[in-house]
């Protein structure tokens, strides 16, 4: 009884951790605002006139969005990455929903108990970018890479190849930066949404056992 109670708990705070981190990646995934600061960060409109890079950018939108041809800015090797690249977003978009649904109905069935996975949610989206942060970003692209593709078609050249001259590696380690900041500040919101509602019932035990 007592295990399958830890196991609920559990499954409510990954519910929790997986749904903000997703919600944050579907944010910045079609950011144009976020986009624009990087593409004038990483001096993207030296290389390609302005007009360019937007047209070849919402291009990719579309393609991703709705399947729409690419471009041929883009070489046959790209675009086969490119449909590798789409069908983990669409795994990815899908798994937010599913995330969003499942939790709804876990809050709902907690909706008494619910300070405790808060906590301790909010202290995991603290750990998990801090502990990201630390690691070699180049290591773990390439890692990245290795695991989420059979194949090899991601191993672009970044002197002939416009996918990549367009989003560099620095582009993905910022995209990854403000999905871990913004879990940052979602979880001090929801350490302390978490406290006030513990301190409110004076219960800070993490699994109480119940009799």
């Amino acid at each position: 009884m007592v295990k399958k109670y830890i196991l609920r708990r559990l499954f409510f705070i990954i519910l929790i951790i997986t749904s903000i981190l997703l919600l944050n990646f579907r944010f910045y995934l079609y950011n144009t605002n976020f986009y624009d600061k990087e593409f004038t960060k990483l001096n993207i409109y030296d290389k390609f006139p302005r007009e360019t890079v937007w047209e070849n950018t919402n291009n990719l939108f579309e393609f991703f969005k709705s399947g729409k041809e690419l471009n041929d800015f883009f070489n046959e090797r790209e675009k086969l990455h490119l449909i590798d690249v789409k069908n983990l977003i669409n795994y990815a978009i899908f798994s937010l929903y599913a995330s969003l649904i499942l939790l709804i109905i876990t809050f709902y069935l907690n909706r008494n108990s619910l300070s405790k996975p808060l906590i301790i949610s909010g202290i995991a989206l603290v750990l998990i970018p801090s502990i990201f942060y630390m690691l070699n970003f180049q290591s773990m692209f390439l890692l990245f890479h290795k695991l989420a593709f059979t194949n090899n078609y991601w191993l672009l050249n970044p002197e002939t190849d416009n996918l990549i001259k367009l989003f560099p590696q620095d582009f993905f380690k910022d995209f990854l930066m403000k999905i871990g900041i913004n879990s940052f500040i979602i979880s001090v919101v929801l350490i302390v949404l978490g406290l006030f509602m513990a301190k409110r019932k004076n219960r800070f035990n993490i699994f109480p056992v119940k009799s």
